[in-house]
């Protein structure tokens, strides 16, 4: 069991409104019906009565609110509690996607030298809604990510803060052969195979909303492989299995080694805002000292 599927539930206690509650818990509501599909599967009982408008628990999911509030309250107050034993080490944590924890964060941690020695930096890569759920949920102190208000408009809110430290461009790029050209070019006709993210992903739904909504049908496109992850997309297309659409920051230096190459005008190269967030009143003085200076820095 997970503990935000707990906590997921008592959202939808509170708001007794999927949409609603799934919003409130910064994810889309196919994926927090499925957590709480999950809970129920791992409790063995169904707890929502899903026949009533608006929806309503079951005997059963009225008793277990009781028991879901005392498990969250007690594994927060748990974690205080431990936290409080250790050393007086100051621990400042990171949430950053997969790419950005390679391209942008390095440079930035290297300027942190004004920070005492009993400070440490953790740095937490995964996919942007988990690293949403640990800003929020305060099990990290920034976010670092790739952001568009219209995909994601859960971070506009009153309690955090909110930095954009950069820009970058999702670019289509192919392997090359022998002589430097590239494997693959998007030709009217001809199938071109593609490399792509999953729709649910930051990402796909990005190229969704900027490509693949507006592309020609002339064009024919087979999708060879999905990952959410774009280094696990990078290595696929030097290996020539496809066209791929890259943060370019993560990919300079294989555009100056010509291992991977830019694909012709007729696939679009897609603008991307790096955002920083930070949560307003911060329990470290280190926090909003390093967000003033990233500030500065960016």
């Amino acid at each position: 069991m997970e503990l935000k599927w707990l906590e997921d539930y008592l959202a939808l206690v509170e708001y007794s409104n999927f949409s609603k509650a799934a919003e409130s818990r910064l994810v889309t509501q196919p994926a927090f019906g499925r957590r709480i599909r999950s809970l129920e599967d791992w409790l063995g009982v169904e707890l929502v009565d899903r026949q009533q408008s608006p929806i309503s628990l079951t005997p059963v999911g009225r008793e277990f609110t009781e028991q879901a509030q005392r498990w969250v309250e007690e594994f927060y107050s748990k974690r205080i509690e431990f936290r409080e034993r250790v050393s007086a080490t100051k621990k400042i944590t990171f949430a950053s996607q997969h790419s950005l924890t390679i391209s942008f964060l390095p440079n930035w941690i290297s300027t942190f030298h004004f920070l005492d020695n009993d400070t440490r930096i953790r740095i937490n890569a995964n996919d942007l809604h988990n690293c949403l759920d640990t800003l929020m949920s305060d099990q990290s102190d920034f976010l670092l990510c790739y952001h568009s208000p219209e995909i994601f408009p859960q971070l506009d809110r009153e309690n955090v803060l909110s930095c954009e430290v950069g820009t970058d461009y999702l670019i289509p790029v192919s392997g090359v052969d022998s002589q430097g050209r590239a494997l693959y070019e998007p030709r009217e006709g001809e199938v071109l195979k593609l490399l792509n993210y999953p729709d649910e992903s930051f990402f796909g739904r990005l190229l969704q909303r900027d490509y693949f909504a507006k592309r020609s049908q002339k064009l024919r496109i087979q999708i060879q492989c999905e990952n959410s992850f774009a280094e696990g997309l990078k290595a696929l297309a030097i290996k020539g299995n496809g066209v791929a659409w890259l943060p370019e920051s993560a990919i300079k230096s294989e555009l100056e080694q010509g291992t991977l190459i830019r694909s012709n005008d007729t696939l679009p190269s897609i603008k991307l805002r790096v955002m920083l967030y930070m949560k307003k009143n911060p329990n470290l003085k280190e926090i909003e000292t390093i967000w003033d200076h990233i500030q500065n820095f960016a």
